[in-house]
């Protein structure tokens, strides 16, 4: 019984390894920048301080994504010669992340329907941070499946500092082409009557760390090896 146990532990450790190794170096960009968005963290038009600020939604085109991945963070990129200034506005933040049976340039007005069923809160933060050149939130690891459908990025700001897109507010990098990316949003409160467009920002979603995944690895294997020794006595 013994025997049999460390066997299987064995077995299971080497396959972890691998397959953890093994996902150690997937990044993928979904867009390509040819113009500037404010939209939901560089600019608030919703005429107040107080409340929702903008619910944002943004989806990504599968076929952006080679494989599976587990997405660990996310990253914007300023877009310097648009100008402006290039903090988040101070509020609260709120990052969604699931698959959506919505397609690029098919999300509805509606943006409670346009949400997947595994949609998850992967980060929430406050405002203030700098996004030049290159902003990342961290959050907790999503798993996405390419094969299940498009990817849905929602962030909620709420109690944003007021400042009117076009009042020396800056603009992160975004794709206007409509082939990869695209928006719908919700300025104020509720998530209805939501205005769509064939604009979406430029994204970069990450895997974890491959140094910490390779040390990850490491260990299983030496847990492995460990395992089989003791098999071996």
């Amino acid at each position: 019984m013994k025997s049999a146990l460390r066997s299987s532990l064995f077995l299971f450790a080497l396959l972890i390894a691998g397959a953890v190794l093994q996902a150690s170096s997937a990044t993928v960009t979904a867009g390509s920048g040819n113009d500037g968005n404010s939209y939901p963290f560089l600019a608030n038009d919703s005429g107040t301080t107080n409340g929702q600020a903008i619910d944002y939604q943004q989806v990504y085109s599968s076929s952006a994504f080679s494989g599976p991945l587990a997405i660990q963070s996310i990253s914007f990129f300023f877009d310097q010669p648009l100008g402006g200034g290039s903090d988040v506005l101070n509020g609260s933040y709120n990052v969604y992340l699931s698959t959506t049976p919505m397609t690029v340039n098919g999300l509805g007005s509606d943006l409670v329907a346009n949400r997947g069923g595994d949609w998850t809160l992967f980060a929430a933060f406050s405002g203030g941070t700098n996004t030049s050149p290159i902003w990342t939130i961290h959050g907790k690891p999503f798993s996405y499946d390419p094969g299940n459908g498009d990817l849905l990025l929602e962030a909620i700001a709420s109690n944003q500092d007021f400042l009117p897109n076009g009042a020396g507010n800056g603009f992160l990098e975004s794709d206007d082409f409509g082939s990869v990316t695209s928006r719908a949003y919700v300025i104020g409160t509720g998530t209805t009557g939501a205005t769509t467009d064939s604009i979406g920002l430029v994204t970069v979603f990450n895997t974890p760390e491959p140094g910490s995944l390779v040390l990850f690895g490491s260990g299983l294997a030496g847990l492995a090896k460990f395992l089989h020794r003791k098999r071996s006595v």
